[in-house]
């Protein structure tokens, strides 16, 4: 089995993620990005643990991390929510008019 082509799809993935990630003030689409570029490191650490022959801890250690981002992402959810609700606005620079 050949990786290589799953490793270029990851890359494309991770690629795709971090350009919407630097490029976005939203903080929802910032998320979304976030979570294309987990998406690609995970289709990657699948893909080599696939290939290696190795028992099958990559795919333990994937179903961990996915339980690990539904959490995140429950908790960013609500984070952008409250921020919707006090300042009907989810861009990322008001957030500093939260501090203090």
């Amino acid at each position: 089995m050949t990786v290589l082509p799953y490793l270029a799809v990851s890359a494309c993935l991770f690629g795709i993620g971090l350009y919407g990630l630097l490029s976005s003030r939203n903080f929802i689409k910032m998320l979304l990005s976030a979570e294309v570029i987990f998406n690609g490191g995970l289709l990657a650490l699948l893909s080599l643990a696939a290939a290696s022959g190795a028992p099958p801890t990559g795919g333990t250690i994937a179903i961990l991390a996915i339980a690990i981002a539904a959490a995140e992402v429950g908790v960013a959810v609500s984070i952008a929510i409250l921020m919707f609700m006090l300042k009907g606005d989810v861009d990322v620079y008001k957030l500093e008019k939260f501090k203090g």
